[in-house]
């Protein structure tokens, strides 16, 4: 082989394995901010509904407005709590097992 096929064929390589860290990366970088942004509003669940855990809470006014935005955390909570005395649901609803 030539010097030119031997660059061509080296460029190639260099773009395949460029192009697999770029998919990699993108993927990973994915999975990051999704499980930041689920960490962000565990806090955010936390500060508006600390009550349940012996937090302080805000003012009644701003925790009644955000209220709706709050519905999820809410509700996860609840189940949260209904399951504490039973570890053995938690530890199948966590597996997905039925």
């Amino acid at each position: 082989m030539n010097v030119k096929g031997l660059a061509d064929k080296l460029l190639l390589t260099v773009k395949r394995n460029w192009e697999r860290y770029e998919k990699s990366a993108g993927e990973n970088a994915v999975d990051i901010l999704e499980f930041e942004l689920g960490e962000m509003e565990n806090i955010f669940a936390l500060l508006v509904l600390g009550s349940f855990v012996g937090f302080p809470s805000p003012p009644m006014q701003i925790s009644l407005e955000l209220l709706p935005e709050m519905e999820d955390h809410l509700k996860l909570m609840i189940n949260k709590v209904d399951m504490a005395n039973e570890p053995l649901s938690n530890l199948f609803s966590v597996f997905e097992v039925i």
